[in-house]
């Protein structure tokens, strides 16, 4: 989400001396760029996306620490078509994939209530082609992707600390659009690679993002037929590893609890528990996360809500 600094008028006339210096120094600045361009052999584009690069991380950092939704979301859309236009004048920056796949991730779990499913879905699967197509740069990972699962997870062990970020964002964004289709058995047969590419995650650094891999471990494991491997148990585990993180600061562990967790085993008590812990959490109680904790606790108080259909 792009923040404009507000512009101001005055009536007030510049001196002409100091117009002149302002158009030779723009003049300059104009000479050094096209001379840089052709010396490096860059486009003058991929000068420019090179330019918004450091304006884009500025912008994802404040909005996930934003606890404004309607705005992210009014805002959002105008910045993914920016980042889509970006990264195809300059299809190599991972850096512009990632926080596309990232920025699609928080967008969509805005929308994946029952009403908005097929959007979300789509915003989802988006996000997953950002941060795989970065992830596969790996090509020892590339060579077994869409091997059989024994070969797929031998592949695994190429995958390091600098792959983490795209791992992260790869199962995010996958794990989310396999919530969103649990009754399709097509899509719970990719269960089991999300949950080997999640343990080498883990295994890596689960901390990462507030704990977010943990998180996600935690609600596969519920969501997932015990036929699958489902395993309550270590549901629990993955999401009490998440708390700790945070220090339960990061609500949305608190909230993919309740709702996953806690139906599964069918605790009514620990559920309502749960999500009134999230609601009642000031939005600043981790300021670099508020847009993330604002959702969950916005989604805590419509969950809550249908607890006697769940139970």
């Amino acid at each position: 989400m792009l923040r404009l600094k507000a512009l101001t008028t005055t009536n007030t006339v510049m001196p002409n001396k100091r117009a002149d210096d302002m158009r030779w120094t723009a003049l300059v600045l104009l000479i050094t760029g096209m001379v840089f361009s052709v010396l490096t052999g860059c486009s003058t584009s991929k000068l420019a996306v090179g330019a918004m690069g450091p304006i884009l991380e500025n912008s994802k950092t404040a909005a996930l620490a934003s606890n404004d939704i309607r705005t992210f979301n009014a805002a959002t859309p105008s910045s993914l078509f920016l980042l889509e236009g970006l990264i195809e004048t300059d299809p190599k920056r991972t850096d512009l994939r990632l926080s596309a796949a990232m920025l699609y991730f928080s967008y969509a779990f805005t929308f994946d209530e029952p009403e908005d499913e097929p959007y979300a879905s789509s915003l989802y699967l988006r996000g997953l082609g950002h941060a795989e197509t970065v992830l596969l740069r790996n090509k020892k990972l590339a060579d077994t992707w869409d091997k059989p699962f024994d070969e797929f997870t031998q592949g695994l062990d190429a995958v390091t600390e600098k792959d983490l970020e795209a791992l992260v964002w790869t199962v995010a964004n996958w794990s989310q659009f396999i919530a969103l289709h649990l009754d399709s058995t097509q899509v719970l047969t990719q269960i089991p690679r999300v949950t080997a590419l999640l343990d080498r995650t883990i295994e890596i650094d689960g901390t990462y993002f507030e704990g977010l891999p943990y998180m996600i471990l935690g609600s596969l494991h519920a969501f997932r037929p015990p036929m699958m491997g489902g395993d309550p148990d270590a549901s629990r585990d993955n999401f009490t590893e998440a708390m700790k993180v945070s220090d339960g600061k990061f609500l949305l562990a608190s909230y993919l609890y309740a709702k996953f967790y806690c139906y599964r085993v069918q605790d009514p008590d620990e559920f309502e528990e749960s999500l009134q812990f999230v609601i009642a959490q000031p939005d600043t109680v981790l300021p670099d996360y508020q847009l993330l904790n604002a959702i969950a606790k916005q989604k805590a108080v419509t969950l809550l809500e249908e607890k006697d259909e769940l139970f």
